[in-house]
């Protein structure tokens, strides 16, 4: 009996690749994020208050040089990871009501029927545009204030401030939210920052529609695959 089996079979979810992306995006945006609040709220002297815009740049070098690797030698699992975002149907509507169930259990305490998901459930989706469209406008944003703040004209500056400013509270908020839940659901926790598989009665809980299509066994394991893998 191989490891991925000494307590039952795993399936992989998260490959190497994205697993390493998604440490970037941790030593990148955290970093960024939480400066960012300090440089806005501008609570500390100058001094320090230059030290943080320092760790703020570095953060950003990191977010952005992770999103360029990857997208540049994962290109699939960027499409891939784009087409599951954006793809939404009545059950990702019928979770959207409930919230996925979380108020009703973290709240009241109560299990209640959630509609099967595949690799991503609808809060993840959600989660996925919002980065992908608040990421992309922070990097452009940011750097361009950077770079061009002395000579650009007053006005665009303003507005790309603006921007900057509002997408980063608004992401801000949602990532650590996002990284509460991820806690929560310590599997997919461990899944993401561990070696990317999840024991399979696990994934049939909350990715059922996944584990019926696409799941991708583990090197060694006793799990069949019933569908076509897809990149993502």
């Amino acid at each position: 009996m191989s490891q991925h089996d000494e307590h039952g079979p795993r399936v992989l979810k998260h490959p190497l690749i994205s697993r390493l992306f998604h440490w970037g995006l941790i030593l990148g945006f955290l970093p960024a994020a939480l400066t960012g609040f300090f440089i806005w709220l501008k609570p500390f002297g100058e001094s320090l208050q230059n030290v943080i815009m320092q760790i703020h740049i570095v953060g950003a070098c990191i977010l952005t040089l992770s999103c360029i690797f990857y997208t540049i030698f994962a290109l699939d699992r960027v499409v891939a990871f784009t087409r599951r975002i954006f793809t939404w149907d009545s059950r990702d509507m019928a979770w959207m009501k409930i919230c996925g169930g979380y108020p009703q259990k973290m709240l009241l305490g109560k299990t209640i029927p959630v509609p099967p998901m595949g690799k991503m459930n609808s809060g993840q989706k959600q989660m996925g545009i919002m980065m992908l469209f608040g990421g992309i406008l922070l990097i452009v944003t940011g750097w361009a204030l950077y770079a061009f703040l002395p000579v650009a004209p007053k006005a665009a500056m303003y507005w790309f401030d603006m921007v900057h400013l509002v997408v980063g509270v608004v992401l801000g908020v949602s990532v650590f939210a996002h990284i509460f839940l991820g806690i929560y659901n310590w599997g997919e926790f461990l899944c993401m920052f561990g070696d990317g598989t999840q024991p399979l009665h696990e994934a049939e809980h909350h990715n059922p529609v996944w584990v019926e299509n696409e799941i991708e066994p583990v090197k060694g394991s006793n799990v069949t695959t019933p569908g076509q893998q897809q990149p993502g």
